[in-house]
């Protein structure tokens, strides 16, 4: 059995004859490296009741020009793909042309936000994570300002370590809309996830427009465990709420992990235990009010 009609919070695709993609080339994304189009998605999501999909950008190389994927991707829709509902695309909110980018992104009906990767390490050799800390610079800080200011969305992704200082950078934007990305990445171990919950938390009560987009769960459980799953999703809920949460496939990525009408049905067996309404805010309710479902004009 699957949910019933869903909304997919969180999804990609990528054509590697169009754009490059850096982090595509790392090893340990070799089994990725391939086109993954309509047609694949259609292949993937045959038997599932979607009632909305939300295309986040797929990490272009930062020389291009962001706004192209949005436009390949209205292109795709008016070709009549139907795929995606909407989108959150790039731009570096640093970048003294970030007006103009907001500008051409939101030519196109199906742009709803941004996400620009925080999760920084030093030391990472990989290609889709930055050696500098993004919420250390003010010019990150006004970029986040100009979102607010235009109504768009902030879709973070940090690592624990940093939601201390995540949630003062956005607390202090009030009204900016802030979805934190794959569950906050909560640590492999259990037992190192007392800071995660209780950064998850603070979080959640100190940023008052934000929610939590629960996925990238292959990330805590490379064999789609529902023993290990489970406990992190009912943390995460536990933190901001069944209205405030969401879930997302994260496919093709999480492909690597489960098919995707079997990720459904996990996703619907570990939410068994609450109530109607609150299943159908984690299901559909959440991202679709987040994420303005049906506003969409293509």
């Amino acid at each position: 059995m699957t949910p019933g009609a869903v909304v997919d919070a969180h999804m990609h695709l990528w054509d590697l004859s169009r754009f490059r993609y850096p982090w595509l080339g790392d090893d340990g994304s070799a089994a990725l490296r391939h086109d993954y189009l309509v047609a694949d998605w259609r292949r993937d999501t045959d038997g599932v009741d979607l009632a909305g999909v939300v295309h986040v950008q797929a990490e272009l190389d930062h020389t291009l020009d962001p706004v192209l994927e949005t436009a390949w991707l209205d292109s795709l829709v008016r070709n009549g793909s139907g795929v995606p509902t909407v989108c959150v695309g790039y731009a570096d909110l640093r970048a003294p042309d970030l007006d103009d980018v907001l500008d051409r992104h939101q030519e196109y009906g199906m742009f709803r936000g941004i996400r620009q990767q925080a999760w920084y390490d030093p030391g990472s050799v990989r290609a889709d994570v930055p050696r500098d800390n993004l919420l250390d610079d003010d010019r990150f800080g006004a970029g986040l300002d100009r979102l607010a200011a235009r109504g768009l969305s902030f879709d973070l992704q940090v690592w624990p370590h940093q939601l201390a200082q995540a949630t003062a950078v956005c607390r202090a934007r009030p009204e900016l809309t802030v979805v934190l990305e794959h569950t906050g990445l909560p640590p492999t171990d259990p037992a190192d996830r007392d800071g995660w919950r209780a950064g998850l938390r603070r979080f959640a009560r100190e940023v008052p427009r934000s929610v939590l987009k629960i996925s990238g769960l292959r990330f805590v459980s490379p064999d789609w465990d529902l023993r290990v799953l489970r406990p992190v999703v009912d943390d995460a809920v536990a933190a901001f709420g069944p209205d405030r949460c969401m879930f997302g496939s994260n496919f093709p990525v999480d492909r690597l992990s489960t098919g995707y009408r079997a990720l459904w049905r996990s996703y619907d067996a570990m939410t068994g235990a609450y109530r109607p309404h609150e299943r159908d805010q984690l299901l559909r309710g959440t991202a679709s009010r987040t994420y303005r479902i049906g506003d969409a004009t293509g």
